[in-house]
């Protein structure tokens, strides 16, 4: 009979030795240094302050704002398992009115005739692909497309109306393709890929069943930990931005595919699995009877405990893209997202519904994404639903400041404009809203 202090004395120091000779030295805003119950329970806090404090905003004009996740995937994606009914039960509970599928192509299915399409629950679903370094979303059936090339493949999508954005961008630099709508500003996926301690720290499930306590009080925060300003995206944005126009979105590269799950062999051992079912080791069941018991009458197959670290909830919380629309539809979505009318938001620290960005003058509006031309009282305003330090960026160097709900700053000179607003979460600065610019042409 196994003395359970043994047990929990082993456990406890097969996390600790395991973890720190997988992990590297900290740095002082990585992931894995943020996943601590002191710092999560502050950031948990700062949200709870930021939703107590927000004001509700009046959006005058025709358009409405509707918030979209682009790059979800679901299981016609051979990494992901998610059913079309989970990820839209998702959806609603973020307050996300469209989904845009981009799942990886396979010759059982079609990306467009077979993808998610149509509205569930008041949910509008719009198949697309991720392939060849872009998001693409057709209006028709790409199975009988014989590009080979990015630039190809994104003219046969265009040349039908389709949508393509250029992705993951970390690996895509040097990248310009002519013809695109637009272009990922920030990726979930690139950010955790820049988390090496976390990677490392991810690969022990050990440590996983250990540190499962704070992902299980602290879910949103702890999947939120990843995330940082996406200089380098924004950099290469606003260089592309100066040879054509190109719409910013975020991807939020959903697949509720990391975790594992516990679960009771024929022989009584509890196999470790990852979030995809492929088994990681087997281990005495005893060993992992503090986090994963095995009641006495459990029967093989059984599972013993189970935890996900990206549940489509937190991932599509996590970051979103508002696009303003007169009306909830296909069309719409296209129209938006063509003429760059569109922002993105990290939803998980505040809502950032109500935002605005344009330029005014005289009696005319120009949203963001638009073209005008400089005039003598030509403006930039702006409202955000919370206080932030706004940045105003013109062609991709920090223009000017301000702090506070509102923006109003003349235009003296051509440029792109865009803005970034920050906020201080927990005694740290993080970014929250990145607008889309505005062109503003010599007279």
């Amino acid at each position: 009979m196994s003395d359970p202090l043994a047990t929990r004395v082993t456990w406890r120091w097969l996390i600790t030795v395991v973890t720190l000779a997988w992990i590297a030295p900290a740095s002082a805003d990585d992931a894995l240094t943020r996943l601590t119950a002191e710092r999560l329970e502050a950031v948990h806090q700062a949200a709870l302050k930021f939703q107590q404090a927000r004001k509700t905003l009046t959006r005058t004009g025709p358009l409405r704002e509707y918030r979209a996740n682009l790059h979800v995937h679901s299981a016609f994606s051979h990494d992901s398992r998610g059913t079309i009914d989970e990820i839209v039960t998702a959806a609603k509970a973020v307050g996300t009115h469209v989904l845009m599928f981009t799942e990886h192509p396979a010759e059982h299915y079609d990306i467009f005739q077979d993808g998610h399409q149509g509205t569930k629950d008041g949910v509008l679903l719009i198949p697309g692909a991720e392939t060849k370094g872009l998001l693409a979303y057709p209006r028709q059936s790409l199975s009988e497309s014989a590009a080979t090339t990015a630039q190809e493949f994104s003219d046969v999508v265009r040349g039908a109306k389709g949508l393509t954005f250029l992705s993951h961008l970390e690996e895509r630099m040097d990248w310009e393709l002519r013809g695109l709508t637009g272009v990922e500003i920030y990726n979930t996926h690139a950010d955790f890929k820049d988390e090496k301690r976390m990677l490392a720290a991810l690969r022990n499930p050990l440590w996983l069943l250990g540190s499962s306590p704070l992902f299980r009080k602290y879910p949103q925060e702890a999947f939120s930990a990843l995330q940082h300003h996406p200089a380098d995206y924004l950099k290469r944005w606003d260089e592309l931005c100066a040879i054509a126009p190109h719409t910013g979105v975020s991807a939020n590269d959903a697949h509720q595919n990391v975790g594992l799950t516990v679960r009771l062999t024929e022989d009584k051992r509890a196999r470790i699995e990852d979030a995809l079912g492929e088994k990681l080791l087997d281990v005495d069941a005893a060993s992992v009877g503090e986090l994963a018991p095995s009641p006495a009458d459990a029967k093989a197959g059984a599972v013993l405990f189970q935890l996900r670290l990206d549940p489509y909830e937190n991932s599509l919380r996590h970051v979103g893209t508002h696009l303003l629309m007169p009306e909830l539809s296909q069309p719409a979505v296209w129209d938006a997202l063509e003429h760059g009318r569109a922002f993105v938001a990290f939803d998980w620290i505040a809502d950032a519904t109500g935002f605005d960005f344009a330029a005014v003058t005289g009696a005319d509006r120009y949203e963001m994404g638009s073209r005008c031309k400089l005039a003598p009282d030509l403006r930039l305003v702006g409202q955000a639903p919370l206080p932030a330090r706004w940045k105003l960026i013109k062609s991709g160097k920090l223009h000017a400041e301000t702090t506070g709900v509102a923006l109003d700053m003349r235009v003296a000179e051509p440029g792109i404009y865009r803005v970034e607003l920050w906020l201080d979460v927990a005694g740290e600065e993080r970014v929250w809203i990145l607008s889309n610019p505005l062109y503003v042409a010599g007279e």
